[in-house]
């Protein structure tokens, strides 16, 4: 009681210690992988009375880690502005998490006074932003004929900080397109099982079936990407989840006729390639004959 009338004597303008600390209400953290998982909160302490105050500041923070001045001395009547850098070292979740600054006036005019209880605080809102980083492992590159199933696997992996079910699915694009549009015919997905991948932290393994166009003229190149619904891939075969796709057009076999080079069809009767030349002469002779004998029948009878 001593103290507080000997506080009403100093100065006229405030009777009682007193400080004032006011905080920015709402900050982002983002805590995506390559981000830099901080963010800077801009607080105010004044001191409203008229003689200089020390001033001492605590934080609690949950689960975030926090860090900033312990503490302050304000002239009377003004006001100084000081930072907390608010970080995450590990995985939590997204959300919303409440920060508390505290202060106590710990001497006022060189005078002891945190036995008095003259304080005050203010609450900082974090929202912990959503993150999902997804990745793809599989086949460098794909080489398939004309007409046959390619089967491949894929290894789908997600980073993130949310609970969700993603749906993994294959898209096909040509060579050049810089976009998804109608799959070329004879091109269909066939896959038994729908793949999904479970978050946080989600890895699963996709088995995938291709059939391929059985009538191609020509060599058609491209691309396959597997990605999940809510990621943006960069749309073209260049990007991180594309791996490259070649179906070879089927080769054309003209079938032959009678006989071949190697004179096949008169070997299955057993005639040799020795006698092959004689007996083709012999019956080209014999076909002109029979030419020659039908022309004079005909003529003797005119």
């Amino acid at each position: 009681m001593m103290l507080i009338c000997c506080f009403s004597t100093i100065g006229s303008a405030q009777i009682l210690p007193e400080a004032d600390v006011e905080c920015e209400d709402l900050v982002t953290l983002d805590i995506s992988p390559g981000s830099t998982r901080q963010a800077i909160v801009n607080c105010e302490l004044t001191n409203p009375t008229s003689g200089p105050e020390s001033i001492e500041i605590s934080y609690q923070s949950g689960n975030l880690d926090v860090a900033g001045p312990g503490s302050m001395t304000v002239e009377g009547g003004e006001s100084v502005d000081f930072q907390i850098a608010v970080e995450s070292t590990g995985e939590i979740p997204a959300g919303m998490y409440d920060i508390n600054v505290s202060v106590v006036v710990t001497e006022w005019n060189g005078v002891p006074v945190s036995v008095f209880g003259f304080s005050d605080e203010d609450v900082i809102e974090v929202e912990v932003l959503p993150y999902t980083v997804c990745s793809s492992s599989g086949p460098s590159a794909i080489f398939s004929e004309a007409g046959e199933d390619v089967l491949f696997s894929v290894v789908y992996s997600c980073d993130s900080n949310e609970e969700n079910s993603l749906e993994v699915s294959l898209h096909l694009l040509e060579k050049g397109s810089s976009q998804e549009t109608m799959w070329p015919s004879g091109f269909n997905d066939m896959s038994v099982d729908t793949c999904r991948v479970e978050n946080p932290m989600g890895s699963v393994n996709c088995d995938f079936v291709l059939t391929t166009p059985s009538n191609l003229q020509s060599k058609w190149e491209g691309c396959l990407i597997i990605v999940d619904e809510m990621t943006d891939p960069n749309w073209g075969c260049s990007s991180e989840f594309a791996f490259s796709l070649t179906v070879n057009e089927k080769e054309t076999v003209v079938p032959s006729v009678g006989l071949d080079v190697n004179g096949t069809f008169l070997e299955d009767f057993g005639i040799t390639e020795e006698n092959q030349s004689l007996l083709i002469g012999v019956g080209l002779g014999g076909a002109i004959l029979m030419l020659s004998l039908f022309f004079l029948y005909r003529r003797r009878r005119g």
